[in-house]
C-alpha cells in the first residue's frame, strides 16, 4: 500500500511539473526579462507604456465624485466670497471676476485620454482638439457666472492658449453658455507666458473681486518659480488668499507643478522624465 501511494505521488508530481506555464506577466514579463520598474519609457515596451503615470489622474476628473465635488465646493465659496465683496459700499471700481479656461472653465481631459492612449504629448493634437470646440463646462463653473452677471460683474478669461485659437475658444465658451464669451473678455497668450501683465491691465480699470484657476501662476508672479519647494513656501506666505480672493480648482493631470519636478530638464527623454518622476518621490 505504500509502495502503491509513493507511486501515485510521483506520478502527480511529474504531471503539475510538466504542466505548461499560464500567460500570466511576472515580474520580469518584459523587455527581455526586466521588471517594470527597469523598463525604459524609450524601449519598445516602454512606449506601449508612454503616460502610463497620467492614468489615474485623467480617470479621477473623468469618473470621480470627488473630482465633481470639489469643483463644486471651489464654485460655492466663490458665491460666499462674491457675497462678501458685494457688500463692500466703498469698492467704487467696476467689479470683474478673472478667470483661467483649461480645467477651470472648460474640461480638456478628452484630450489627455488622447496623449494617453496613443502615447502623444502636448502640442501634438492639442489645435486639433480645441477645433473641435467640444470641451464640457467644468461643474459648478456655469452657475456660479450666471450668478456673478446677475449681480452686475463682468467676466474675463484669461487663458495661455494661443492667439490663433481665440476664436474657437470663444465658439466653445458660447455653445455651453458662458457669459462674457467674446473677443474682448477672452484674452489670449501673446509674447509671454506669464498672465500677470494681462491682469494688471484688467485691474486697472477694474476691480478683480476673485480669480480663479487650477495652476498658481492664474493667481500671481510670485508662485511663477520651477521649483517647487519655492512654489510651496509662496503659497505658505499668502494662504489667507486662498478661499477668500484666490478659488483654486483641482487638476492633477498636468501643470506647471509637474514642470518643476524636471525643473531645467522639462526637455529630456522619457526615459530620463521617468527616473526624475520617481526621485521625487518620499518614501519611508
Amino acid at each position: 500500500m505504500r509502495k502503491n501511494t509513493s507511486f501515485l505521488l510521483l506520478v502527480l508530481v511529474l504531471v503539475f511539473s510538466c504542466k505548461p506555464k499560464q500567460n500570466v506577466p511576472d515580474r520580469k514579463a518584459l523587455n527581455g526579462g526586466s521588471t517594470l520598474s527597469e523598463i525604459s519609457p524609450d524601449s519598445s515596451a516602454g512606449i506601449s507604456l508612454r503616460n502610463e503615470y497620467m492614468v489615474l489622474a485623467t480617470l479621477y476628473q473623468q469618473t470621480a465624485g470627488e473630482y465633481r465635488a470639489l469643483c463644486y465646493q471651489a464654485y460655492n465659496i466663490g458665491r460666499l466670497m462674491l457675497d462678501k465683496d458685494l457688500a463692500d459700499k466703498t469698492i467704487d471700481k467696476h467689479r470683474v471676476i478673472v478667470l483661467d479656461v483649461d480645467e477651470t472653465v472648460l474640461d480638456n481631459s478628452p484630450f489627455q485620454a488622447k496623449c494617453i492612449l496613443e502615447g502623444t504629448s502636448y502640442p501634438v493634437n492639442w489645435d486639433e482638439w480645441c477645433n473641435l470646440a467640444m470641451a464640457g463646462a467644468v461643474p459648478g463653473a456655469l452657475d456660479f457666472l450666471a450668478y456673478a452677471k446677475a449681480n452686475g460683474l463682468s467676466i474675463y478669461y484669461v487663458t495661455n492658449r494661443k492667439n490663433h485659437l481665440k476664436e474657437v475658444t470663444i465658439a466653445n465658451l458660447k455653445q455651453l453658455g458662458f457669459p462674457d464669451a467674446d473677443t474682448d473678455h477672452v484674452i489670449m497668450r501673446t509674447d509671454e507666458n506669464s498672465k500677470e501683465p494681462r491682469r494688471l491691465g484688467i485691474s486697472e480699470r477694474n476691480h478683480i473681486s476673485l480669480l480663479f484657476g487650477d495652476n498658481l501662476n492664474d493667481f500671481s508672479d510670485i508662485f511663477e518659480k520651477n521649483d517647487n519647494s519655492l512654489r510651496n513656501k509662496a503659497v505658505d506666505s499668502v494662504k489667507k488668499a486662498f478661499g477668500q480672493r484666490f478659488i483654486v480648482l483641482p487638476n492633477a493631470m498636468y501643470g506647471d507643478w509637474e514642470s518643476a519636478i524636471y525643473q531645467d530638464r522639462s526637455k529630456e527623454s522619457d526615459s530620463v522624465k521617468f527616473q526624475l518622476r520617481r526621485g521625487a518621490l518620499r518614501s519611508f
